[in-house]
């Protein structure tokens, strides 16, 4: 019985190709883009799922609620997670997570690798295992360090690390540690990273700063008890930072901010491991992705692999008639309406299971072609095999054969006998189901063409805007060692000071944009000063800095080399943040931001700009010119005509200064642009999805006038005997189906415009969504639907009557 069913089923197939061929290339570019992105938000539903006790871990964030609206605080002073320990009796154990230092000195083999100071509960909480040395604590010495086997071979070769003391330096100065342990290299869907970790108090500046609530740069992650709730816990975290952090609720109530229902103007919340890498917002410590983005990837492809389905349904739906005498004819030699189903069901399985085994090899090769062009994080290859995965996509298989297929094969097989056998099934001119289906394919592609426009719109325009610096021409080179970083601006200034094309050279820790080094850095700091509660971002600088980037002070002057000889920080302000300070009168004032360190010599206000991206708003900033600073960017002003030249010089240079390292210098504008390659993904990702859409969608089409055109040919035959016009018969058979695209562009236009209006506000600045966008939407979805239509409603047209009326 099946054996005849499927030689039935591929003899029909066969019989139909250019329907068969559509309903193929449908399901192949359906299910392939269906595949693939299936794949990538599955894997990135497999992160952090290696750490036991993923269901008790959590990261503390606050939210401000301030009067320009609520603000994310996601940073801690030092003493913060030994006191959520000691105080919040649902806090099992605590940890911070910050930077420490990047190379390892073992013998004469220096090594580049990412330290994490860390707290002694961090390996309890989080689960790497131990595969080497101390398993039960190998953090419970401060002098200790843990690495990662892939570290442990680059560093020592083949000898046992276990006990063997390396070097790192820290505050200028050469530290030593003992390797307690060896960890398993962490799985590549590991929000957190590192090659080692060690205890956080091997930083200089904690001694000083470890009572400090107020300078805060770094993560906290607690684990809480077995009994513990998040909402108890969450209450005895807010309880202690309003009793260490009182001065912040006076000075944010006096700045005008909102309490919530409870009085609170600041409220402290907990965010689970296993959210961690779906909250870019909050997430500072590793790759993120959006879980929103997540659903848009997913429903883009959905609703590719419904046009498909939809063109499916059309054409079987179309094909029915032709098709009911048969029907009637083995309903009459007994056939079952089940067995009758099945048969027609068969057939399209065939042509699924057919789609869906190409888009297996297509799937295969986009990955490993995504995997060569931009490795990341994810194991895409082993994931393909994965029974997790294999499952669902079978269950894609099935999914789609049942709404392609089934439909059209129900309504076949409820059929009429009498009305099969006397010819009476035809299809219908005027069938809702059918323009229905036609209708939602073209809105569709329209919501993507007009998302893809706006999406473009917002890029170009966050991508070409005024930060307020000059960012033509300037060449950015990372060192390597930030802590050498004075010194070697200093050796390149100098060597290079006779070379007519530059212009000048600065120096600062944090880049504008994302360079070939792939880091961002944010550093902030809260203080009170007087009965003012002030908020800003810090950047380290070195002189020349408003010269190198057009700045022009408002009050003072920039910091040159006799400001940069006194032994206190010279510091630049922001307007905004000069205006916290209330003083007629900041340039020339010492000002005192904590005991712990030496008072600001404010010398220069300067106007606002942007030190990050567009995303968000220009946030208050100090600049500051200290001895002590570490300097990682280098950044080059040179004439238009030189700057690769330039390039070149600096790289011979660095080559001296740094041998043996990769030289990753970048042009200030491409890092901008790397800001912004969010948006551009989201852009081209949309534009092939739009070109798939509209394409897909026209096939259908095609396929819907070819039917009518064979149904009708006889009606076109007598009216052109009658004395119509090529014109009049075209528009004749085109009018109902324009009128159908027109639908859509209707429909799309206000779903399109409340969709990307409510996207488009999660941006400070932001684009307005324009009707000429509306406009060359429809002229796209009707030009591409017209040319669709026309060339067979005119070949219909001009065709010899004689032939159409001619009947044995």
């Amino acid at each position: 019985m099946l054996s005849n069913y499927l030689s039935l089923s591929f003899r029909r197939l066969f019989r139909n190709k250019f329907h068969t061929t559509i309903n193929l290339v449908g399901l192949v570019i359906g299910f392939t883009i269906g595949l693939v992105v299936l794949l990538a938000v599955y894997g990135q539903f497999t992160f952090d799922k290696n750490h036991l006790n993923r269901d008790k871990i959590y990261q503390v964030y606050h939210v401000f609620h301030k009067a320009s609206g609520d603000e994310i605080g996601n940073t801690f002073g030092f003493p913060a997670a030994e006191i959520f320990k000691a105080e919040a009796t649902a806090v099992d154990k605590s940890t911070r997570f910050l930077h420490g230092s990047n190379t390892i000195i073992y013998k004469e083999k220096e090594v580049d690798i990412t330290t994490m100071l860390v707290d002694e509960d961090f390996l309890q909480m989080f689960t790497f295992p131990v595969v080497k040395g101390n398993a039960v604590n190998p953090l419970s010495n401060l002098s200790n360090i843990v690495i990662t086997e892939k570290t442990a071979k680059i560093i020592f070769g083949d000898e046992d690390p276990v006990g063997k003391t390396i070097q790192s330096p820290y505050g200028g100065k050469l530290k030593e540690m003992i390797v307690a342990a060896v960890v398993k290299d962490i799985p590549r869907n590991s929000t957190i990273e590192f090659d080692a970790v060690a205890r956080v108090e091997v930083r200089p500046d904690y001694a000083v700063d470890k009572t400090n609530w107020n300078n805060q740069h770094h993560p906290v992650f607690l684990q809480l008890k077995d009994n513990a709730t998040v909402q108890q816990a969450e209450q005895q975290l807010r309880a202690i930072n309003k009793k260490y952090l009182a001065d912040w609720s006076v000075s944010l109530k006096r700045d005008g901010a909102i309490p919530d229902k409870k009085g609170d103007v600041f409220t402290t919340y907990l965010l689970s491991l296993k959210d961690l890498h779906f909250s870019p917002r909050i997430n500072n410590v590793g790759n993120s992705v959006n879980k929103a983005e997540l659903v848009a990837m997913l429903a883009i492809s959905l609703l590719i692999i419904l046009i498909a389905c939809f063109n499916f349904v059309n054409i079987n739906l179309a094909n029915a008639f032709t098709r009911s005498k048969e029907i009637g004819v083995r309903k009459c030699l007994g056939a079952a309406k089940d067995s009758l189903f099945v048969q027609l069901w068969s057939e399209s399985f065939i042509i699924c299971s057919i789609a869906f085994l190409f888009s297996l090899v297509l799937t295969n090769i986009i990955i490993g072609i995504i995997q060569r062009q931009s490795p990341s994080n994810m194991p895409l290859h082993e994931l393909l095999w994965n029974p997790g995965y294999l499952l669902m996509t079978f269950g894609l298989l099935l999914l789609v054969s049942f709404i392609a297929g089934g439909y059209p094969s129900w309504l076949m097989a409820k059929l009429k006998v009498v009305e099969t056998l006397k010819g009476k099934i035809s299809l219908k001119r005027k069938s809702i189901a059918r323009s229905s289906l036609i209708v939602i394919q073209f809105v569709i592609a329209c919501i993507m063409i007009s998302s893809t426009l706006i999406i473009y719109s917002q890029f170009k325009f966050m991508q070409n805007a005024d930060l307020g610096v000059n960012k033509e021409y300037v060449i950015v080179v990372p060192f390597h060692k930030p802590e050498k970083g004075l010194r070697n601006i200093e050796k390149l200034r100098s060597r290079l000071s006779s070379n007519p094309a530059i212009l000048s050279l600065t120096g600062s820790n944090i880049n504008i944009g994302l360079g070939r080094d792939g880091a961002t850095t944010r550093i902030s700091n809260r203080f009170g000063y007087k009965d003012t509660e002030i908020s800003t971002n810090m950047a380290d600088i070195e002189y020349d800095y408003l010269k190198t980037f057009g700045i022009k002070p408002i009050e003072g002057n920039d910091i040159d080399l006799s400001y940069a000889a006194d032994s206190l920080p010279q510091v630049l302000l922001t307007e905004s943040l000069a205006k916290q300070f209330n003083e007629k009168q900041i340039v020339g004032q010492k000002i005192v931001v904590d005991s712990g360190f030496p008072a600001w010599n404010i010398v220069g206000v300067i106007p606002d700009f942007h030190l990050y991206s567009m995303r968000e708003s220009k946030q208050p900033l100090a600049l500051m010119m200290n001895k002590r600073a570490g300097i990682r960017y280098c950044f080059i002003k040179t004439n238009a005509q030189n700057k690769v030249a330039v390039m070149e010089a600096v790289k011979k240079e660095m080559a001296i200064l740094e041998p043996g390292r990769e030289f990753k210098g970048s042009f200030m504008d491409d890092n901008i642009n790397n800001w912004y390659k969010q948006e551009k993904m989201m852009s081209i990702m949309l534009s092939i999805a739009a070109a798939i859409a509209i394409v897909l969608s026209c096939l259908g089409l095609l396929a819907m006038v070819l039917l009518i055109i064979q149904q009708r040919v006889k009606e076109i035959g007598v009216r052109k005997v009658l004395g119509a016009s090529v014109p009049n018969i075209s528009y004749l058979i085109s009018k109902e189906f324009l009128l159908l695209v027109l639908i859509a562009v209707l429909i799309a236009t206000p779903i399109s415009w409340l969709a990307m209006n409510k996207w488009l506000q999660s941006f400070a600045y932001r684009i307005d969504i324009s009707i000429w966008m509306f406009i060359l939407v429809a002229v796209i979805a009707l030009l591409f639907a017209f040319i669709t239509i026309c060339y067979n409603t005119v070949k219909a047209a001009v065709a010899n009557p004689v032939k159409s009326l001619r009947t044995e």
